[in-house]
């Protein structure tokens, strides 16, 4: 904890460590609250294997089954060379022999009811087997896959086998012709993240009882292929069953940082969920303080259901506030600025946002403007983070506002959507002007609308 708070570049949101499946931290930065469900984006991929594990201990398929038999109707009738030798655990180790993810070609170009008789016609450029792209295609044609075998949807079919054993209470992002998302879309809190890792670590059983079919977690969690390509050094120790080799067991691993981090051989689980531009940074801290804990006597940390005293309070940083200034507007559609996004952030598009104007009321800072054609009124009060919903019509989202003017004058904001590692700053210049950037850019699109769990 003393190393994250040092690390102000590291923006964690929540923090559970289990060891021999007790839990022996838990930590929450303000906004985010025990029970808040984020966006764990592709640790979805982890749940989504599971499933197919499910599906092949129940007889449905096998996992060297090949896909033209799976997906007859689906199959091209003269497949392209390595086609026709695609095979289950092609797609779960991300070893079809793509070069490219294949997932921004069929959502550029198909509709959603072709995207697996699209995907089936992109002929693999390399060895088939041999070569590792990561492929969020091969993980959505997982989740059809179980679809067609079990006539359910990938969070119906978890529901009872394996969330609600856990004590999980997930929701999934779908695409438009209701389809739970195979690649990502997971909505969990930060103990179900560790609950996963957990039964992965106990290979497969909870409390006693097998809940997933014996040796799967084993196949699952080793290296299936090489990953040597890859750029960063976490991600060149190979890949399993949608799930990442660590330098030391392997982990849940979703973009800007939603992590589950199993070391079987320590007997710990390290889940986090977080904000970062650059994931190794987060990784090296966690591993250079594992052997120090894990030096501890078990009766040495707190165990329970409540945080650590020593940190029970923590928050993100809130906009300083000089009290200058009592009102601020600027008309018309608000754009991106990328002058505000700080270095190595990704520049992502703006949101549907227009006409802000914002003001001093006694101790308070109200914030109105046009969202996605909504009118919408926000309030704070400088220096803290205040949680209330973000209603868009029938769409509520939960945000956190905080808010605060600087030396110039101007009004910086920055709003939390609770439901998802992203925080949307803001600037309302004295002169009229304004404008917006991302702090980690959601990767399923700027809609406010679908930043929640839904």
């Amino acid at each position: 904890m003393e190393a994250l708070d040092s690390r102000p570049g590291l923006e964690l949101h929540a923090l559970t460590v289990l060891r021999d499946g007790e839990r022996v931290l838990e930590q929450y930065w303000e906004p985010y609250v025990a029970g808040d469900r984020p966006l764990v984006y592709s640790a979805s991929k982890t749940f989504a294997a599971t499933a197919v594990g499910l599906a092949i201990g129940e007889g449905r398929f096998g996992l060297h089954d090949r896909l033209s038999d799976l997906l007859g109707a689906d199959f091209p009738s003269d497949p392209a060379p390595g086609v026709a030798d695609w095979t289950v655990h092609h797609l779960l180790s991300m070893s079809t022999g793509h070069t490219e993810d294949t997932l921004p070609e069929l959502i550029e170009n198909l509709p959603p009811e072709q995207w697996v008789s699209g995907f089936l016609a992109l002929a693999p450029e390399g060895a088939v087997g041999e070569l590792h792209t990561y492929n969020n295609g091969a993980s959505f044609l997982l989740g059809e896959l179980v679809r067609r075998s079990t006539g359910l949807d990938l969070l119906e079919y978890l529901r009872p086998r394996v969330l609600e054993p856990l004590g999980i209470d997930a929701t999934w992002d779908r695409d438009w012709i209701d389809r739970c998302l195979g690649w990502s879309g997971l909505h969990i809190d930060v103990r179900g993240l560790a609950a996963m890792g957990e039964l992965l670590r106990c290979d497969g059983v909870w409390q006693g009882r097998r809940l997933l079919p014996e040796g799967w977690v084993a196949q699952a969690t080793r290296k299936q292929v090489e990953t040597a390509g890859e750029d960063s050094p976490e991600w060149a120790l190979g890949y399993g069953y949608q799930v990442w080799m660590n330098r030391e067991g392997f982990r849940l691993d979703g973009a800007h940082g939603q992590f589950a981090f199993v070391l079987p051989e320590r007997g710990l689980v390290v889940a986090v969920q977080s904000a970062q531009s650059t994931t190794q940074d987060l990784i090296d801290v966690v591993f250079a303080h594992l052997d120090d804990f894990a030096g501890t006597a078990p009766g040495e940390q707190p165990v329970g259901d409540e945080p650590a005293a020593s940190h029970s309070v923590a928050a993100l940083p809130t906009p300083s506030d000089t009290g200058l200034g009592a009102e601020w507007a600027a008309a018309g559609p608000i754009p991106l600025d990328v002058a505000m996004a700080q270095p190595g952030e990704e520049v992502s598009p703006a949101p549907d946002l227009a006409d802000v104007r914002a003001w001093r009321d006694g101790g308070q800072l109200h914030l109105s403007m046009v969202a996605e054609g909504h009118a919408v009124q926000l309030v704070t009060e400088p220096g803290t983070w205040l949680r209330q919903p973000l209603v868009l019509g029938e769409a509520e989202v939960p945000v956190a506002l905080a808010a605060g003017a600087d030396e110039a004058g101007d009004l910086q904001v920055k709003l939390v959507f609770t439901e998802t590692p992203h925080t949307l700053r803001l600037r309302i210049g004295t002169d009229g002007t304004s404008g917006t950037t991302w702090h980690v850019p959601p990767l399923h699109g700027p809609i406010l609308a679908n930043m929640r769990a839904h």
